[in-house]
């Protein structure tokens, strides 16, 4: 994989002077921020709605920081995946639309070392971005409510992370397997809605990555989660990604 190291970095500095350091970043950054404060003040906002409403009297539990971390997560498993698939779909067409990766690859730079750098990048944006977030969720729950449940909640995110850079490596294979953006994120989101799927049949869920979807809500409530088999499959696909993403670009004509 000749060139690796230095297009990495090329990678790396292009993420902090480019749109990709504002939208993921700023999407986890925003959903730290906002979604402990609108667990804080949704029953409140509810129950002036029901007031306005002769004769409706509706009780709310009182909020808690695992309805705060239970939000977020809830955030990371729909809305986060969804900008994950979009903005991962240009991450390979986007260069070939651009002639830039036929610039890259006239340099000491192989077709695999495109590819693998193309996937670490992204995993690294992903963990950091991600960290971020959670970090200020944290805080700002913490603020509002009580440090309860932080470990649970951590242990949360952690699984969701491997199943990110599971979406984040199929987007590679799917960007440097199809001509055009549009394609690739379709297919990204059919694979996503595919998994949601799988989590309503026991059987499939307990060996996919599906599993791991189902599992955030059980983590944060205490109980337990088979998650032995869901991990092992998704860290295994999202190292197949990347070896089937290279195989095809190495035959893709620039």
């Amino acid at each position: 994989m000749n060139g690796l190291g230095p297009f990495l970095g090329k990678e790396l500095r292009e993420i902090r002077k480019t749109w990709r350091l504002w939208v993921l970043p700023g999407v986890l950054l925003f959903l730290g921020l906002t979604t402990p404060l609108l667990a804080a003040l949704t029953p409140k906002i509810l129950k002036m709605t029901a007031q306005r409403t002769p004769g409706v009297v509706i009780h709310f539990p009182t909020p808690t920081a695992s309805d705060s971390y239970l939000q977020f997560m809830g955030n990371l498993a729909q809305l986060a995946l969804l900008v994950i698939i979009v903005t991962g779909a240009a991450a390979v067409a986007g260069e070939r639309r651009a002639g830039t990766d036929v610039l890259m690859l006239t340099k000491p730079l192989s077709r695999a070392g495109f590819i693998v750098a193309k996937s670490i990048s992204a995993v690294l944006l992903v963990v950091v971005a991600t960290v971020l977030g959670t970090a200020l969720c944290v805080v700002v729950t913490v603020v509002i409510f009580d440090p309860a449940h932080i470990a649970r909640f951590v242990e949360s995110v952690a699984l969701w992370l491997v199943l990110a850079a599971m979406f984040g490596t199929l987007m590679i294979l799917l960007s440097a397997a199809t001509e055009r953006q549009a394609s690739a994120a379709g297919a990204g989101i059919a694979v996503y809605v595919s998994l949601f799927v799988l989590t309503g049949f026991p059987a499939l869920r307990s060996v996919t990555p599906a599993g791991l979807l189902s599992a955030n809500d059980a983590l944060l409530k205490g109980k337990d989660a088979a998650l032995a088999w869901p991990l092992a499959t998704t860290a295994a696909l999202a190292v197949l990604f990347v070896v089937a993403a290279a195989f095809i670009f190495r035959r893709k004509e620039l």
